[in-house]
């Protein structure tokens, strides 16, 4: 990808995670990237041909280190976890309800073209960093991996769409922290929990 059109994805990336997909014209993409429309059309064929550069380049921006990271080399499970839960935290916070929204109505394809890479990624990650908490003994040895991938899955995608806190005064990343602490000590042995409770109070102690 040459620079010119990373630079029209960046920025249409940030004017449909501004005022979401739908209100953002060819004009609008146009004139943010400083460029004339017949320009514009001669690097992509048309609105859509841009939302899947957006949703392509954002996957693999978001995804390239745990795809990359071996989690069996140099961290434990618990370690493992953490790092993606970090990594799925800073997702979260730049996770924007409206774009999703308009993707999900209007390019009903892409959606589900995104959605299931997504459950994809997620899924090998779960059942990976599971099978080697088994392993190390941090978590049950009984465990039906396929089911509690998938449950883990439906959860996140539930607080990515549900109403339900609305009224609440919390931000989505306190509700994944939640998330992700219930789904740990579901799995996890004695010695999964006292390695969790290290491994927070190793935290604290950075961030203090």
């Amino acid at each position: 990808m040459d620079e010119k059109q990373k630079d029209l994805i960046l920025k249409s990336c940030k004017l449909f995670q501004k005022y979401g997909i739908k209100s953002v014209s060819m004009d609008d993409i146009a004139r943010e990237c400083g460029i004339s429309k017949k320009t514009l059309y001669e690097m992509v064929s048309d609105k859509t041909d841009i939302v899947r550069q957006v949703l392509d380049f954002e996957f693999d921006k978001d995804n390239k280190v745990p795809h990359n990271f071996n989690f069996g080399s140099n961290l434990n499970a618990v370690e493992s976890m953490f790092y993606v839960y970090q990594s799925a935290s800073e997702f979260f916070t730049d996770f924007n309800f409206s774009m999703e929204y308009d993707l999900k109505k209007y390019y009903p394809s892409l959606y589900e073209v995104n959605l299931k890479r997504r459950r994809e990624h997620l899924y090998g990650i779960l059942i990976k960093n599971m099978k080697q908490g088994i392993d190390e003994g941090f978590f049950r040895g009984n465990l039906n991996m396929d089911i509690i991938a998938k449950i883990h899955i439906l959860k996140i995608e539930g607080i990515m769409q549900t109403d339900i806190f609305e009224d609440a005064n919390y931000t989505i990343v306190d509700i994944f922290k939640e998330l992700f602490i219930y789904h740990y000590m579901a799995i996890a042995t004695p010695k999964g929990v006292e390695e969790f409770n290290k491994k927070v109070e190793e935290l604290n102690r950075i961030k203090n």
